[in-house]
C-alpha cells in the first residue's frame, strides 16, 4: 500500500499525471487490508459511506461551477483531474468514514497551503496544475506511518476518536 501511494506521489509530482492502473490496484490492496482487519461487511459499508461522501462533494462542486459559469461543465476538463477523483475514490476502501472525511478536509487544506507557499517562492509557473492526488498520497503515507507506530491511532476504525 505504501509503495503504491509513494509511486502515485512520485508520478504526480514529477509528471503531473498518474498511470490510471495505480488507482484500482491501490483500492484493491486497501480493500483487502480492511477486509483482513474488520471483515467483509464493515469494509463494504465503510467504502460505501466514503464513496457517497465523495459523490456529494463532487455534485456540490459540479453545481457550483455550473452555476458560476452559467452552463453545465465537466469537472474533469478544467477543475479536477481524473487521477484526483480516482485517488479520492480509492482511499475509502481502507479509511473509516470519519477518518476519510478528516483526511479529505485536512489534506485539501494542506495542499492549498503547500500550493500557496510554492507559488510565492517560485513565482509564475509554466504548469498551473496542482498535483492533488500526489500530495494527498504523500500525506497519506505520513499518516499511515503514524498509524503504524501509534497503537491507539487506527485509520481503518473510528474508535480511536472516542478516547
Amino acid at each position: 500500500m505504501l509503495l503504491c501511494l509513494a509511486f502515485i506521489c512520485y508520478q504526480d509530482l514529477v509528471y503531473r499525471a498518474v498511470y490510471w492502473l495505480c488507482f484500482p490496484v491501490l483500492a484493491a490492496v486497501m480493500f483487502m487490508s480492511k477486509y483482513n482487519l474488520k471483515g467483509l461487511q464493515e469494509a463494504f459499508i465503510n467504502a460505501t459511506y466514503g464513496i457517497s461522501f465523495l459523490m456529494v462533494q463532487l455534485l456540490i462542486l459540479w453545481s457550483y461551477f455550473s452555476i458560476k459559469n452559467k452552463k453545465v461543465i465537466n469537472l474533469t476538463n478544467d477543475y479536477l483531474g481524473w487521477g484526483d477523483v480516482l485517488f479520492l475514490a480509492a482511499i475509502p476502501f481502507y479509511l473509516s468514514p470519519v477518518n476519510y472525511i478528516l483526511f479529505y478536509v485536512i489534506s485539501l487544506i494542506a495542499v492549498l497551503l503547500y500550493t500557496i507557499v510554492v507559488a510565492s517562492l517560485k513565482g509564475k509557473t509554466n504548469n498551473p496544475h496542482i498535483p492533488l492526488a500526489g500530495l494527498q498520497a504523500g500525506l497519506l503515507v505520513l499518516v499511515m506511518l503514524v498509524d503504524f507506530v501509534s497503537p491507539k491511532f487506527m485509520l481503518y476504525d473510528d474508535s480511536w476518536l472516542y478516547f
